[in-house]
This record gives structure tokens, C-alpha cells and sequence, in this order.
């Protein structure tokens, strides 16, 4: 059996308690993950582990503290897992947890030494669901997915087609022709039907982004990602309300996700403002690197339309 993903955790401490977490969210949307507890069965287990590594696509390797410790002995499973991940060309995904602190590259075995530079995200209790989306989004098998699912939805088109064509050679080839309309009826029907099953599907996750990105930023988000993950979530509800301008009774509530479009639009200038303050307050102090970091992530809050109001910040950050 192939993976998508194969977590790689700590069966002490915090780790177990994500890795199952993680397990569980994963295969509700759909993906095959390997977790030891569930996935080992009869035969030798490092090649039932070695296996599972080289069929996925993402290693997710969950970091709970004092997770990387123990991988100065070279028996111990983690460095082994790991070791694989990196022979096979593994995408390798670090979920960082409370109290975790990453070691200097020089503390760690020569053959883990890059592990510091991989992509690592925090894991936030409180707002589990906005990690799990960044994550998500961050994995190979997501992109295959995403891949698959655009090349599979080219085909509705052309299926379509050849629907017609075939309806209009039967039409042509019988003595009892019925009016081309019939056909372009059937043909804009089954158009309709299939981009409206596409849009359902993904219009719950729209939603469920949404309900995270409302907990997660008026509580100060330590990283751009956050911020990024916020606007990438806006233009989720605009898109979502696109798709109902276009295919109507989609949704079935346009005045709630109106509202909920127009709370993170709130929420959005709210938090843009605060950036700029915050700015020009470090600028006063002459903490330049701080006052960049805010202004950077202002540069991610703010619309085409609203440039003008980063210029007097701009302007200060030009000439330190």
C-alpha cells in the first residue's frame, strides 16, 4: 500500500497526542497516512518503516521538546526515519510544538544537519485548525492533489463534447432529426452540474478557513505566513461569492458568507492600521529591523488600492 504522508513522532511527551491529531484530520480529507500505532503489521518492522518512507510524498516529523536529543544515538528510530526521508527525496515538513527549541546545526549528527533549514511550522493548540491549513498547504500531496483534480476537471469539457458531437451525429444519421437546441440544453446541463459538484466540494473548505482565520489574527500572529494565510482566506471568500454570481444556489447562504467576508475585511484594516502604528512608533526609537517587520507585514495586509497608506512609512524606512 502507498502513503501520502508518514509522521514521524515521539511515542513520549505531546508528539503522540499531534501525530494522532494529525493522523485524523489528514484521512478526513482524503489522504493515506502511515502512523507506526495503526499501520504496522505482520513482518519485519525498519522494512515495513523503510517501505512506508519511500512510498509517501511528505514526511511529517513532529517536533515535541527534546524530539531531536535522542538522535545523537545512532539506534535510535527517529534519526533512522529521518535518515530514510532524506535518502529518498522525501518532502520534509517540521510541525513545531509548544517548548520545542531547534537545535544549532552543529549539535545535531552530521546526516541531520540540514533538518534546521527545512520547512518548519508552529503548532498552536489554540489555533490548531489555522496550523493545520498551513501545513496542509505546504504538503507534496496537496500540490498532486490539486494537479490531479485540474487535469481530471479538463476532461469535463472535453467529455462534454464529445457528448455532442455524438448527439449531433445520431441526430444527422436518423430520418427524424430533432432541433440542435436539444442538445445544447443537454450539453450546458451537464456543464452546469458537473462545475457545480467541483464547487461544493471545495466551498466547505472556504468556510473552515474562514472560522480559523476569524480566532487567529486579532491575537497578534508571530509569523507572515499567518498574514498570508489571512488574505489568502479573504480572496477565498471572494471567490466563493464569485462562484455563486456565476452558478447560483451554490450557496446557500450568500448573506452569511457575505458576513463573514466583510468580518475578515474588518479585521484586515483593523490589523493594517496597527502595523503602521507600530512602525512609525519603532521608527521613533530608532529599532529600525522591528519597524521593517511591521511594515512588511502591513505590505501584505494592504490592497492594491491602499498603497498610498504605506508611503509616509515607506518613505522613513527609504532613507534609515
Amino acid at each position: 500500500m502507498s502513503y501520502d504522508v508518514f509522521i514521524s513522532y515521539r511515542r513520549k511527551g505531546s508528539g503522540a497526542g499531534v501525530a494522532g491529531e494529525m493522523q485524523s484530520k489528514l484521512e478526513s480529507r482524503g489522504y493515506k497516512v502511515f502512523l507506526d500505532v495503526d499501520n504496522i503489521g505482520s513482518g519485519a518492522f525498519p522494512d515495513q518503516i523503510d517501505n512506508a518512507i519511500q512510498q509517501c510524498n511528505d514526511f511529517l516529523l513532529i517536533l515535541s521538546p527534546g524530539m531531536l536529543d535522542r538522535c545523537v544515538d545512532e539506534e535510535d528510530w527517529v534519526r533512522h526515519e529521518i535518515v530514510l526521508a532524506e535518502r529518498y527525496g522525501k518532502n520534509i515538513v517540521g510541525v513545531s510544538l509548544p517548548g520545542f527549541v531547534m537545535p544549532a546545526p552543529e549539535t545535531l549528527p552530521e546526516e541531520l544537519r540540514e533538518i534546521p533549514e527545512k520547512q518548519v511550522f508552529l503548532w498552536s493548540h489554540e489555533y490548531r485548525h489555522a496550523s493545520f491549513e498551513k501545513i496542509v498547504e505546504n504538503l507534496l500531496s496537496t500540490k498532486l492533489k490539486k494537479k490531479r483534480a485540474k487535469r481530471n476537471y479538463s476532461w469535463i469539457g472535453i467529455f462534454v463534447a464529445v457528448l455532442a458531437l455524438g448527439g449531433w451525429w445520431l441526430l444527422n444519421m436518423t430520418d427524424e432529426k430533432q432541433p440542435p437546441v436539444v442538445v445544447e440544453e443537454k450539453k450546458e446541463t451537464n456543464d452546469y452540474q458537473s462545475f457545480t459538484d467541483a464547487i461544493k466540494d471545495t466551498f466547505a473548505a472556504y468556510l473552515k478557513a474562514g472560522d480559523s482565520l476569524l480566532q487567529l489574527v486579532p491575537d497578534n500572529p508571530a509569523e507572515k505566513q499567518d498574514f498570508e494565510l489571512f488574505m489568502a482566506g479573504i480572496a477565498q471568500f471572494g471567490d466563493a461569492l464569485t462562484y455563486e454570481r456565476k452558478y447560483p444556489g451554490v450557496i446557500h447562504s450568500v448573506a452569511h458568507v457575505e458576513k463573514k467576508r466583510d468580518s475578515l475585511m474588518n479585521l484586515r484594516q483593523q490589523r493594517l492600521k496597527h502595523e503602521l502604528e507600530a512602525a512609525n512608533k519603532f521608527l521613533e526609537v530608532d529599532q529600525v529591523d522591528f519597524a521593517r517587520y511591521r511594515y512588511e507585514n502591513a505590505q501584505i495586509l494592504a490592497l492594491p488600492e491602499e498603497s498610498g497608506k504605506l508611503d509616509a512609512v515607506g518613505k522613513k524606512l527609504s532613507k534609515k
